[in-house]
């Protein structure tokens, strides 16, 4: 999930923005939002709560040029400052969903 919007009663996982929007409305006055940004942020406790035999899967289709090794060693490995880099030059602001011009 992206996001986690809770209360002190309901906890609802989102998928996207819209889903989001949606908890919110549901819950209510001033909900709690966290935006998870990968799998690393989500407490190990909280997994059970979104992967069963419900849980929601995309498929990912990897092209036969694609470098995968390269790809993970470049996204998981030490390299910190090329990683921090990479992000800020493909940084994109997003503002009432639509994206707006990448970021220099």
């Amino acid at each position: 999930p992206l996001f986690r919007v809770r209360n002190k009663k309901e906890t609802i996982y989102c998928y996207s923005d819209a889903e989001r929007k949606v908890a919110v409305d549901k819950l209510g006055a001033n909900p709690e939002i966290t935006r998870f940004k990968g799998l690393g942020e989500i407490d190990p406790s909280e997994f059970k709560n979104f992967i069963g035999w419900d849980m929601r899967l995309d498929l990912v289709h990897i092209g036969h040029d694609s470098k995968i090794k390269e790809t993970v060693a470049f996204f998981m490995g030490k390299n910190t400052e090329d990683r921090k880099r990479y992000t800020m030059d493909h940084l994109r602001i997003e503002k009432n969903g639509v994206d707006d011009e990448a970021v220099a």
